[in-house]
């Protein structure tokens, strides 16, 4: 298994496999208890209609770790796993208490 740091993950941009610019990584959101990454918090492309996709209360985009396909330059997701409103049950959820959890408090895209 190959260990990442979170740090490595800072603006790294998200990318369906069928070619959707999804955004950045802006956080990531962790089971506190099992220490479990849950989902990706990320900053969405200014092109993204966002309105199918399952935010938090600050628009960003939440989406689960197991749609994760590859990570490397970019991270490559399953566009099949993508959480969409239409699968919200499938999503862990995120509490605000989760968002206080999440790793680096906030991984800020270079600008």
């Amino acid at each position: 298994m190959v260990k990442i740091m979170a740090s490595k993950l800072r603006d790294v941009e998200l990318i369906t496999d069928t070619g959707i610019r999804l955004g950045w990584v802006y956080d990531l959101s962790f089971d506190e208890e099992t220490g479990e990454i849950l989902v990706i918090v990320a900053e969405p492309d200014e092109d993204l209609d966002v309105s199918e996709f399952v935010t938090d209360q600050e628009g960003l985009l939440l989406i689960p770790i197991s749609a994760v396909k590859s990570i490397g330059e970019v991270i490559i997701i399953d566009s099949s796993k993508l959480a969409v409103k239409s699968k919200l049950k499938h999503l862990p959820s995120v509490t605000a208490t989760a968002r206080e959890k999440r790793l680096g408090g906030g991984l800020q895209r270079k600008g």
